[in-house]
């Protein structure tokens, strides 16, 4: 977001939705960071609100994981943040419910503490991983053997 050709490049796309994940180092305080995040700030903020964000008709969506105060107080402005969602931890029926949904072995039996959607998630990828190796090497589970 900091190279010259950023622009130019989201220019040929008009009324798109850019997605940044893991926004943390381009987000931050222009105040606190260095030249870099200086730059990828400038540059969201005119995608967002300038007569460039009036021809783009861009929608950003950023995603992060430190705390709001620690974000660029310009891009909190209203008519720039249009909507901020913080995704807590889900109670100890949720990701058991999920857990039954998603097939994933022990049904999260053994969640007893609040939990990130993230690690039902995590718990999922590592059971097909299993299955898997499981498949390439030629076994399969004690269930399906006669």
């Amino acid at each position: 977001m900091t190279k010259p050709g950023f622009l130019p490049f989201l220019m040929r796309y008009p009324n798109s939705i850019l997605i940044v994940e893991d926004a943390e180092n381009i987000i931050r305080d222009r105040n606190q960071d260095t030249f870099v995040a200086n730059q990828a700030v400038s540059n969201l903020l005119n995608l967002s609100d300038s007569l460039l964000g009036d021809a783009m008709h861009q929608q950003i969506i950023c995603t992060f994981n430190c705390d709001v105060k620690s974000i660029d107080s310009a891009l909190l402005r209203d008519g720039r943040l249009v909507v901020e969602h913080k995704f807590d931890k889900l109670s100890v029926e949720n990701p058991r419910h999920l857990c039954l949904e998603l097939g994933i072995p022990g049904n999260g039996d053994d969640i007893h503490e609040s939990t990130p959607l993230a690690e039902v998630y995590a718990r999922k990828n590592a059971a097909l991983g299993a299955l898997s190796n499981d498949l390439e090497n030629g076994r399969t589970s004690s269930k399906n053997k006669r």
